[in-house]
Formats: structure tokens, sequence, C-alpha cells
């Protein structure tokens, strides 16, 4: 399988997140658990063929989703922890040029941030890590599809998915709640 299919994948799954993640929380949570398996295993084995990457995105989505449906309730945060993490990994493959310890500092750090960003606020938290993780998504999806193409409009496309999924995320929040206020 040619590396651009996943990360096309990966693009139209980071959209999904970004705009839709408080709403379907449990498909949320199984989008971050296959970008996680995906990414992780392309930052800490660069040289793995891109169908095993793929493989143990797949997996690790569908037993992160059962999980979700089960409604373990530490579930939300660590959905934060991996969300920013993910964004913590792409920073440090982006500037540390793919270092194996760097890119896992990288994602400790930003899941350590993530974690306590939904602890805070479990509403206001999902959707920005959510927002954040399928921006993430996108940035990565893109650079892997098109290697070729300058990181500046890889990093437009991630800035404009993170803010347009947000305000999305607030908006549908806000509309359940006027909803919930008439009925």
């Amino acid at each position: 399988m040619d590396v651009a299919i996943g990360a096309w994948i990966l693009v139209a799954v980071g959209l999904l997140l970004a705009f839709t993640g408080t709403k379907l929380f449990w498909l949320a949570v199984g989008i971050a658990g296959f970008a996680f398996g995906w990414l992780v295993t392309l930052a800490l084995f660069p040289n793995v063929d891109p169908v095993a990457g793929l493989l143990a995105g797949l997996v690790l989505g569908i037993a992160c989703a059962v999980v979700a449906i089960k409604g373990l309730p530490v579930i939300g945060m660590a959905l934060g922890a991996v969300l920013v993490g993910l964004f913590g990994l792409t920073l440090a493959k982006l500037f540390f040029d793919n270092n194996v310890v760097w890119n896992v500092v990288g994602f400790i750090v930003g899941a350590v941030i993530g974690y306590f960003v939904v602890k805070l606020s479990l509403d206001f938290g999902i959707a920005l890590v959510t927002a954040m993780g399928g921006a993430t998504m996108v940035w990565n999806g893109i650079v892997e599809a098109l290697p070729n193409l300058t990181e500046v409009i890889a990093t437009i496309a991630a800035l404009a998915t993170f803010i347009f999924g947000f305000l999305a995320q607030q908006a549908q929040r806000r509309n359940a709640e006027q909803t919930d206020a008439v009925a």
C-alpha cells in the first residue's frame, strides 16, 4: 500500500475528529486510538512498512472505541492525553528531525498537558483537544501524502481545521444547551 493512501485516510479522520469530537465521543476515542497507533508506529519505527502502521492504528482504534462505548470515566482524560501527546510528538518530529528520544519526550509532555486540560474542564477540554488532535492529523496526513509540498500549506490547513473545528463544536454545544433549556 502506498503511504499516501494511509495519509489521506488520516486527513479524513482528522477532519471528522476536529468537527465532531464532542458530539460523537466514542468515535473521537476510536479515531484517537487509530492516529496514536499509526503515527507512533511510523515515528518510532521510521522504516516500517506503512501497512503495519495502518494495521496497528486500526487495531488500537477499534479497541479504544470499544472501551469508550463501555463508558469508562477516565477515557476523556486519556483522550486529551493522547491527542495533545500526538501534537507534541508532531512538534518533536518537526523540530528534532524525527529523533526517537525527542519524539517520546514530545509525546509525554503533550500527554501531561492534554490530561490536565480535559481534567480541568471536560466539555471545553474535549472540544479543544479533539480540534487540536484533528488538526494534528490533517497536518501529518498532508505532509505524508505530499512530501514535496511546502509545510506552510499543511500548517495553514491544520490551523484552519483547528479553529473551525473548535468553533463548530462550541456551536454544537450551545445548540444542544439551548435545546435542553427549551425542553
